[in-house]
């Protein structure tokens, strides 16, 4: 089996936090993300469940997506009570970015949700990429809702 990488998308486990902490920091000195710092173990322990799922490659952790579940208060595009997840961070290392890694931990944080019965989401980016980042979330039915600039 030469020449075959094994891809494994998983839920993150406590075992899982100091290479996701490691590459939070990655992330971080990348500097493509306004105002970003990187995450500890410890505030990532409060992700482990159902929203946090890690991209693993040859037993290595090259990615990992969060979320969190919100009851609207009345957003402008989701009514008072509904629930919805909000993708709150999406990470992979840059040389495994062209493996299209990030669209598979998005598509099963999205599947997951649904299978729980929340059909709406948000996602929120400070990404100096914006463009790109905007045509990712595209790919996966998300719509703009404001913009917002600074000078």
């Amino acid at each position: 089996m030469d020449g075959i990488i094994m891809v494994s998308i998983r839920r993150a486990a406590e075992n899982d936090l100091t290479a996701v902490a490691r590459l939070s920091e990655i992330w971080t000195s990348e500097n493509i993300t306004h105002g970003l710092g990187a995450n500890n173990e410890e505030l990532l322990r409060g992700y482990i469940g159902e929203y946090f799922w890690v991209a693993e490659l040859d037993s290595e952790i090259v990615g990992y997506i969060t979320g969190t579940v919100h009851e609207s208060d009345g957003l402008a595009v989701i009514e008072k009570g509904e629930q919805y997840l909000e993708i709150d961070e999406v990470y992979v290392l840059p040389e495994y970015r062209s493996m299209k890694l990030g669209h598979l931990l998005v598509d099963t944080i999205l599947q997951t949700s649904e299978e729980n019965g929340i059909t709406r989401s948000v996602v929120y980016s400070a990404s100096k990429q914006w463009q790109q980042i905007v045509g990712f979330y595209e790919k996966h039915g998300f719509k703009m809702w404001f913009v917002q600039m600074y000078r």
